[in-house]
Order: C-alpha cells, then sequence, then structure tokens
C-alpha cells in the first residue's frame, strides 16, 4: 500500500500523495503507463498511487487555495488518462467548478472556475466521456437564486456552454443532474420542480441542433410524488435510468427505466426489498447486457443496508442483501462500475466510532469480495461521496475526505497489481 504524505513543497521526487489544486491525488512516477488489469481474480491487488506528484503553486494557480474546502468529485478518462471535476470553495466562500487532468508532463488544471457566474453558488457536479469529449453538468443558482441546470463540453481545449440553462422551466428550480456521455449520444437526467413544487423527473439527449426531451415529460411513476437523485448507463446508446421516488404511504421507492428510442420502458416494479422502507441514492452500471443497480435501504432498525440487484428474464435478482461491512452501520452514497466482466461497488460506511470509512468491493461469480477494508488517507477523519471510474479494465476511484485540519479534501486512488 503505497503510505500517504501530505505534500507541503510544490514538487517532491517520493511517491506520494500530492496536494492538487485542493486535491489530494496519489501517483505512479513519470512515464509509468496506466496498465491493464486481470480481473479474473482479486488476488495480489492492491490500492496504489499515480504519476510525479504536483502541487499547485500558489503563483501560478492563485484562484485555487489548497485552504478551502474541496467537494463533490466526479473523475472520468479523457483519451486515456484520468480528469477530475471538483466543487471548491473561493476565498469568498462560494462553490465554484473547477477540472484538472494528468497529463504525461505533469498535472494541469483549467485556470479558471467553470461557473456561469463566479459570483453564484455551483453544486451537484457531474462529469462524463466518451473516452475523448468530456461533458460537464452542474446546478448553479441564478441572479433570482433558482436553482439552473447547466452542462459544457470541451472542445480544442476550451469548455463550451451548452444553451444556458437546459430547465424546462427556468422559473421553477432544478436539482441532481445524471449525466451519461460514454456513448454516441449524451444524455442527461434531473429533477425539477413543477408548479405545485413535486420534484419532475426529465431527461434530454443531444443532438446536432441541441438538447431535447427524450420522451414525452415527467417519467415519474407518480407526477404527485417527488423523484429524486436519478443515476443513469448506457448499453450501446441506450440509457437505463435509476431513480427513487416517494411512494403513496411515504417511503423512497427506487426503480428503473429504458429508453426505446421512443418512449421510456419500466422494468418491473420497484427495487426495494421491502417497500415500506426508504430506498435511496441508487447507481447504475450495465454489464454486457444486464443492468446492475446498489441502493441503500432502511432495515427494521432503521439502519441503511447496501443491496444490489441485476435484471435478468423479466425481474430483478438478488445480488446482494446487506452488503455492509457492518450491518450495525449506516451505508450511504453507493458508486457501481462495470469493468470487464465484473461489476465494483463502492460506498461509504460509518465506522464503530460514527467515522465514514470508503470501502470497495467487485461480484466475483455468485458472491462478493472485498477489495480492502479502508482507503482513507487518515482513517480518524471522515470520508464520502466515492466516484468509481474505469480504463483499460483498471478501476481508479475519487472521494471527499475531511481532514483533521478540519478541511475537506479530495482524494484518488486506484487499483493495481502489488
Amino acid at each position: 500500500m503505497a503510505k500517504l504524505i501530505r505534500l507541503n513543497s510544490p514538487w517532491t521526487g517520493i511517491r506520494t500523495v500530492a496536494v492538487l489544486f485542493s486535491v489530494i491525488y496519489s501517483c505512479w512516477t513519470t512515464g509509468e503507463q496506466f496498465p491493464a488489469l486481470d480481473l479474473a481474480s482479486a488476488a495480489g491487488l492492491d490500492w496504489f498511487s499515480l504519476g510525479q506528484p504536483v502541487k499547485a503553486h500558489a503563483s501560478i494557480f492563485t484562484d485555487v487555495d489548497a485552504s478551502k474546502h474541496a467537494l463533490n468529485p466526479s473523475l472520468v478518462f479523457i483519451n486515456a488518462l484520468p480528469s477530475l471535476g471538483w466543487i471548491e470553495l473561493n476565498v469568498h466562500g462560494i462553490s465554484q467548478v473547477h477540472v484538472g487532468r494528468w497529463d504525461p508532463s505533469g498535472w494541469i488544471k483549467d485556470r479558471a472556475a467553470q461557473n456561469m457566474d463566479e459570483t453564484h453558488r455551483a453544486f451537484d457536479l457531474t462529469m462524463s466521456s466518451d473516452g475523448k469529449i468530456p461533458y460537464l453538468a452542474w446546478i448553479e443558482l441564478n441572479a433570482k437564486n433558482i436553482s439552473q441546470l447547466y452542462v459544457k463540453r470541451q472542445s480544442e481545449g476550451q469548455w463550451i456552454v451548452e444553451e444556458g440553462s437546459l430547465n424546462l422551466d427556468p422559473s421553477q428550480g432544478a436539482a441532481n443532474p445524471a449525466l451519461s456521455a460514454t456513448g454516441p449520444i449524451p444524455y442527461l437526467a434531473w429533477c425539477e420542480y413543477n408548479p405545485q413544487r413535486v420534484f419532475q423527473l426529465y431527461v434530454k439527449q443531444r443532438s446536432a441542433d441541441g438538447w431535447h426531451l427524450a420522451g414525452a415529460g415527467s417519467l415519474n411513476i407518480s407526477a404527485a410524488r417527488d423523484a429524486i437523485k436519478p443515476a443513469m448507463a448506457l448499453q450501446g446508446s441506450a440509457p437505463y435510468l435509476a431513480w427513487a421516488e416517494l411512494s403513496d404511504l411515504n417511503f423512497y421507492q427506487v426503480y428503473v427505466k429504458r429508453w426505446n428510442g421512443s418512449s421510456w420502458d419500466l422494468l418491473g416494479q420497484s427495487l426495494n426489498m421491502d417497500p415500506e422502507n426508504h430506498a435511496l441514492n441508487p447507481s447504475i452500471a450495465v454489464l454486457g447486457d444486464t443492468p446492475y443497480v446498489a441502493w441503500i435501504e432502511t432495515d427494521g432498525k432503521g439502519i441503511f443496508q447496501l443491496h444490489v440487484k441485476h435484471w435478468d428474464q423479466g425481474r430483478w435478482i438478488v445480488d446482494g442483501k446487506n452488503l455492509n461491512m457492518d450491518p450495525d452501520r449506516h451505508a450511504m452514497s453507493p458508486s457501481l462500475v462495470q469493468a470487464g466482466s465484473m461489476v465494483y461497488l463502492a460506498w461509504t460506511e460509518y465506522d464503530a466510532k460514527g467515522i465514514s470509512q470508503i470501502h470497495v468491493k467487485h461480484r466475483a461469480g455468485d458472491r462478493w469480495e472485498s477489495d480492502d477494508q479502508r482507503l482513507n488517507a487518515t482513517p480518524p477523519t471522515a470520508s464520502s461521496v466515492p466516484s468509481l471510474a474505469t480504463w483499460n479494465g483498471a478501476i481508479y476511484i475519487a472521494w471527499k475526505e475531511v481532514y483533521p485540519n478540519g478541511l475537506a479534501q479530495i482524494i484518488v486512488k486506484h487499483l493495481a497489481a502489488q
């Protein structure tokens, strides 16, 4: 296991963790390539670092301050190299969208924040790419303090705004964007208030002349009930959409729909283990032509348990029941990704001291195997919101961690042969 050290100088030659633009990043030495993994077995794999460490020097990057909170990581690959989007507070305490990427010569950060207006707060960042063209989506407050949905696309090294606000109605607040640009057509899901202040779920797809609704409108099971926290994954060019929606009994249920090219087909009914428990925060991945969904759900004691199901022959099959490391501790923020012939699952879970830790498992045959018990850089401090990404069969993870000085930082690691 690579030893984690906080850097205090702009450059160092040791293998360690670097503070990258208020982001902690583990690295390999310069010149090493990102190797493919033999994922047939987890034996001999461990979490390691990635490139010559770099700390952003204040004289070069004055707009990003390592003494400010960094939040909400989203990890993707562009031209076979890792790229990271995140939210960071500026000197005025206003949350800004930032992007950094690894280059063979070192770390490069886009100098300017990507906010539409740097005086307005941004949040709910998500990033996606087909490996060549990255997209950013986020929510930002406008001058009337109404949350708007924005998308940018990178073209020739520049981030280009796509159409301005993508809200259906700019007078109503948007939330929870989910972006999937891994296939030939990018898709964007989000939640937006209707005039009755009920969150409706929508999806747009990008075409040559802009972003257009995919489907007739709201995808809610019931337009009278809030839909929240969508997640998307593509099978070829067809998106699967998972989300949580409040039932008539006032319990959140997880549902999945699939786009057939002209409308959305509901796959079964609620995925909940018990429809009278809350199910939240779904994450979805597609292995071959099979969608897998992870989510958290309260048990009879009110403790959030981690579950996974996959769709097979017209029904949802349980792949993991109570996947928590300790069923007496809350699990949160699942992140599911397909890598080779496996699915990997990351999440945060509270330990016996009430501190949230990062965990990763992968599905091996009919069982889940753990990939390291804890990944936290400093186990006594809290971690959350993991983001998994894969390239060439290798597994990468980013997450937010609160350091002993109270500042939230972002850490990135990857799984490699020992």
